[in-house]
């Protein structure tokens, strides 16, 4: 759950679709690993990465990848409404906090949350490929924080509404990010989708078109509760 620069935002979606149709992810989804390198380096030429700092480069890449996700979802979901950033009421934090994305149907009602953390690989400076470590979900802290946001929503809204992740990066068998997560599968997670694997996002899509409307629904920016459906 993060605060994204709206302005950025826009750039960064349209140099996404403009991606996606070189590559026609569309009918070719097995380029989406392509489709997410090269979103990832042309980011860097557009915003100047190299020359910027670890945190600014993380904050623009972490808005990149929800470009990423929401140009996948355009191309080969289309039948799935996405909505960037939705407040919602959280279990331990005063006020609000706002969803990385939220899954609606056609009358605004909330049928899943989903965190996105996704992240580069490797950062192409002066022609030099420079490795970064940890991308994604990988990184032991951004782990964590997706499981410290799912326990928020949750019991913040309700053990029934599913809560999905999606990433760049899955964590290797035997790290602590795969056991974390493999903790709490099934329970607070209900779901890790690398975007780049078709099947995982067909199975992703397939759970929110299986999901019954809750009492939740999408409205003016936030999540509001409503009649019972």
């Amino acid at each position: 759950m993060s605060e994204t620069n709206p302005q950025r935002y826009r750039v960064l979606l349209a140099l996404a679709r403009k991606i996606a149709k070189t590559l026609d992810i569309k009918r070719k989804p097995g380029n989406l690993r392509r489709f997410l390198n090269d979103v990832f380096d042309a980011v860097v030429s557009k915003f100047e990465l190299c020359k910027r700092s670890f945190q600014t480069r993380a904050t623009v890449y972490g808005e990149a990848f929800q470009a990423i996700f929401t140009v996948i979802l355009e191309e080969l979901f289309p039948d799935l409404k996405l909505i960037h950033g939705c407040e919602i009421e959280e279990a331990c934090l005063t006020g609000v906090g706002k969803a990385d994305f939220v899954a609606v149907d056609d009358k605004g009602r909330i049928l899943a949350v989903i965190e996105a953390k996704g992240s580069a690989d490797r950062i192409i400076c002066d022609g030099k490929v420079i490795e970064l470590p940890r991308p994604g979900l990988i990184r032991t802290d951004t782990t964590k924080k997706a499981i410290a946001n799912a326990a928020q929503v949750k019991y913040g809204i309700s053990m029934n509404m599913p809560y999905i992740i999606v990433t760049s990066h899955k964590p290797r068998p035997g790290s602590s990010s795969y056991c974390m997560l493999k903790l709490v599968e099934g329970k607070l997670v209900d779901l890790v989708v690398d975007v780049t694997k078709f099947d995982e996002l067909k199975q992703m899509a397939d759970i929110i078109r299986r999901t019954k409307p809750p009492n939740l629904a999408y409205r003016s920016g936030r999540a509001v509760k409503i009649g019972t459906p």
